[in-house]
C-alpha cells in the first residue's frame, strides 16, 4: 500500500490530467484478479480478491477491508468452503443489511463487516441464485432447477439461508422464462415487482409480475407491449415514482409500475447489459452501451445528448458528473452537457499492460471519493466536484 499526495481537482478538459492521481493504492500481489463493486461500510471499503496466485484461475475469492481514508488493510476474509473456484461475480448483486453482507458464489455467505467473520452460510451450490435483491429482513433470488425445467423465485429470512419458493415458471420446448430482479416500493412495503423475460416462438418478450409478499399472492402478471422485435431484460430495472425503467437488449423502455402499460421505448445503438441504466436524484436518466453513453428524458424517452463510449462498469453519479470505467479507463462525463471531463489509465498499467481498470466502481458521496480497481490494484481517487 502506498499513500499518495492529494491532487488538484479539475472540472474541464483543459486541466492538467497529470495532476490527477490516486489518494491511495494497494497492490494485492496475487496476479490478476476480479473484484466485486467495492462495498462501503462505516470507515471501511471492501474489495474482493483471491487467496493466492494460480495460473488456472481456480483460487478462491477473499474479501479484504481497507481503511477508506488511507488504504491500510483492516481485515481479510478467506473462509470460502470449496477447494477451488469459489469466486464472487461482479455482475451479481449482494445485499448489505446493517453490518452484515449477504453475498453468493453459488454458495451463500453472511459476513460480518466489522471484523470479516462468517456469520452463517449454506454449502449447497445452485444454478443461478447468485444475485440477491434485499428488502428489510428478506432476500429474494431466482433459481434454476437442476433439470432446468423450472425457473423458481425464492426468498429467505436473514437469520439463515432457508430458501422458500415464492413462485415458479415451467420451462419447456416452446417457452422459457428468465427472472432475476426484485423491485421494492417504499409506498407499498408489501408489494414486490418482478420484471421478467419469456422466450416463446423464437422471440423474447418482457413481462411484469406484481406480488403481495405479505399475503403471498399474485396481483398482476402481464406482457409488456414492446412494439417490435425480440427484447429480453438484460440489466437490473429501476423503479422510480410510478414508473419502472427497463434495459431490453437494444432499447430502453418505461412502463407504468401498476399496470405494466408501455409509456415509451427508445431504440439504442448497442445494449446496456454491462453498464446498465441509472436514474439520479435530480431526475436524470442515463444509459451506457458498448458504443454510446446516452442522456434520456425520463418523461418521454427523447435523447438529450449522446457521446461515444465504451461500456464496462455500472454508471455512478455524483454532483453533476457521471463516472464509470470503460475501454480500460476511468471516465467522467458532465451529466448536463455530455462533455468528457476525464479519461485516465490505471497507474498499474505503466508496468503491466494487462493491469487496466476493471468494471467496478463505487462512490463515497459523503466524502467525495471514488473507489475502483485494476486487475492488480485497488484505488481511491477524489471526485472531480
Amino acid at each position: 500500500m502506498s499513500l499518495l499526495s492529494s491532487c488538484n481537482l479539475f472540472e474541464n478538459k483543459d486541466s492538467d490530467k497529470d495532476s490527477y492521481q490516486p489518494l491511495w493504492e494497494y497492490n494485492f500481489d496475487i496476479g490478476y484478479f476480479s473484484s466485486i463493486d467495492p462495498v462501503l461500510y462505516n470507515d471501511k471499503v471492501i474489495f474482493s480478491a483471491l487467496e493466492e496466485k494460480k495460473n488456472d484461475f481456480s483460487a478462491n475469492s477473499t474479501l479484504e477491508a481497507f481503511d477508506k481514508s488511507n488504504g491500510q488493510l483492516v481485515w481479510k476474509w478467506d473462509e470460502t468452503v470449496k477447494d477451488s473456484y469459489d469466486q464472487f461475480n461482479n455482475l451479481r448483486d449482494s445485499y448489505l443489511n446493517g453490518h452484515i453482507l449477504y453475498i453468493s458464489t453459488g454458495i451463500d455467505y453472511a459476513i460480518d463487516l466489522n471484523g470479516g467473520q462468517t456469520v452463517h452460510h449454506i454449502e449447497e451450490p445452485k444454478l443461478n441464485g447468485q444475485s440477491f435483491s434485499g428488502r428489510d429482513n428478506y432476500i429474494f433470488s431466482s433459481f434454476l432447477s437442476y433439470d432446468e425445467k423450472k425457473e423458481i423465485m425464492k426468498y429467505t429470512s436473514l437469520e439463515s439461508f432457508s430458501w422458500e419458493t415464492l413462485f415458479e415458471f415451467e420451462n419447456n420446448d416452446s417457452s422459457m422464462y428468465y427472472v432475476r430482479h426484485a423491485l421494492f416500493d417504499n409506498s407499498f412495503p408489501g408489494k414486490v415487482y418482478f420484471p421478467y423475460s419469456r422466450w416463446s416462438g423464437g422471440e423474447s418478450r418482457p413481462h411484469l409480475l406484481i406480488y403481495n409478499f405479505t399475503e403471498k399472492s399474485e396481483l398482476l402478471n402481464v406482457a409488456i407491449s414492446i412494439q417490435s422485435g425480440s427484447h429480453s431484460i438484460d440489466y437490473s430495472p429501476v423503479l422510480y415514482g410510478d414508473r419502472i425503467f427497463l434495459s431490453l437488449s437494444g432499447l430502453v423502455a418505461c412502463i407504468n409500475k401498476n399496470s405494466g402499460e408501455l409509456i415509451w421505448q427508445k431504440e439504442l445503438n448497442g445494449n446496456s447489459s454491462r453498464s446498465g441504466i441509472l436514474y439520479t436524484e435530480d431526475d436524470g436518466f442515463y444509459v451506457n452501451t458498448e458504443f454510446y453513453l446516452y442522456s434520456i428524458d425520463p418523461e418521454n424517452g427523447n435523447i438529450l445528448w449522446q457521446k461515444e463510449s465504451r461500456a464496462a462498469s455500472r454508471l455512478q453519479y455524483h454532483k453533476g458528473v457521471i463516472y464509470y470505467t470503460g475501454g480500460t479507463s476511468l471516465r467522467a462525463v458532465d451529466a448536463i452537457t455530455g462533455e468528457s471531463l476525464m479519461a485516465i489509465e490505471a497507474p498499474s498499467r505503466a508496468e503491466d499492460d494487462g493491469a487496466f481498470f476493471q468494471s467496478v466502481i463505487t462512490i463515497d458521496h459523503e466524502n467525495d471519493r471514488i473507489y475502483t480497481a485494476s486487475y492488480t490494484h485497488a484505488y481511491c481517487y477524489p471526485t472531480l466536484r
